[in-house]
């Protein structure tokens, strides 16, 4: 697994505005784009409790004078189609990760594998901004994608509540909350355990159903360098609930209990 899974979900590794968020350093307001990239550390497979590093990407491009954007937060790429400065809409694309027989749980890795898969879906953001301060704000969002690459045929969904503010002229603080959904195909792909993936695993059949599966929260922040550079950091605890956590994968080898962390860097032009 990637270091993008990891950032999809903390999303507190990036502003939503980082040009304008910069402004209050007196950076361009006219720069439009910010490019990165960020390391990190994530379970091996979701709901393991052993940990793997990764890289990724991280770039967005703000439309000049508008608030539409485009953006690519390591596995997931996002495009706002509102120029409107309290909703944002917009497909996402996202590069769902799946399972090696690499990963460290030895009957984990004895289990049939997971490929990799594209989901396809869609976003949608209400934002409250101070006018005279926009790197404070307070937003609500839902997401949702469906797997297109006929891996597991599942949908899963992700609500959240996520508020910045700036504590410094240099730094911004985030603190997020939210839910994860997963319909039946998608928790039975990933969590369960029958005849077709069990391989020589020996781990007992199980058959996962979905629901909201999966709580989480995000402490992040970021550090304005200069005009240019800026350091992003990010930490996401979570809990695996329902069927998923009382599956071998979780309950026997692995831990309900998910952390993923992450440092990055970023410039603004």
């Amino acid at each position: 697994m990637a270091l993008a899974v990891a950032l999809a979900g903390t999303m507190a590794l990036v502003p939503n505005t980082p040009a304008r968020a910069a402004g209050a350093l007196e950076m361009d307001m006219e720069a439009p784009a910010i490019i990165g990239f960020a390391v990190g550390m994530m379970p091996d497979y979701r709901g393991s409790d052993d940990y793997t590093m990764g890289l990724a990407p991280i770039f967005r491009y703000s439309f000049h004078g508008q608030e539409r954007y485009v953006q690519l937060l390591a596995n997931e790429l996002s495009v706002n189609l509102l120029d409107d400065k309290m909703f944002r809409f917009g497909p996402v694309l996202n590069y769902h990760f799946g399972r090696t027989d690499d990963v460290d749980d030895e009957k984990v890795s004895r289990m049939a594998e997971i490929d990799d898969t594209i989901e396809g879906g869609a976003f949608f953001d209400i934002v409250w901004a101070d006018a005279a301060e926009r790197r404070e704000r307070f937003i609500l969002g839902a997401k949702f994608y469906q797997d297109l690459g006929g891996e597991s045929d599942g949908l899963q969904a992700n609500i959240s509540a996520r508020y910045w503010h700036p504590v410094a002229k240099r730094v911004d603080l985030n603190v997020s909350a939210g839910a994860l959904y997963q319909n039946d195909d998608y928790a039975n792909h990933y969590f369960g355990v029958n005849a077709e993936n069990v391989g020589s695993s020996a781990l007992p059949f199980f058959t996962a159903d979905g629901g909201m599966n999966e709580y989480y929260m995000v402490l992040g922040g970021i550090y304005y360098l200069d005009q240019h550079w800026l350091m992003m950091a990010g930490v996401r605890g979570s809990v695996i609930t329902g069927d998923p956590a009382d599956s071998p994968l979780v309950d026997q080898q692995g831990d309900a209990t998910q952390w993923i962390s992450g440092l990055g860097v970023g410039y603004a032009f």
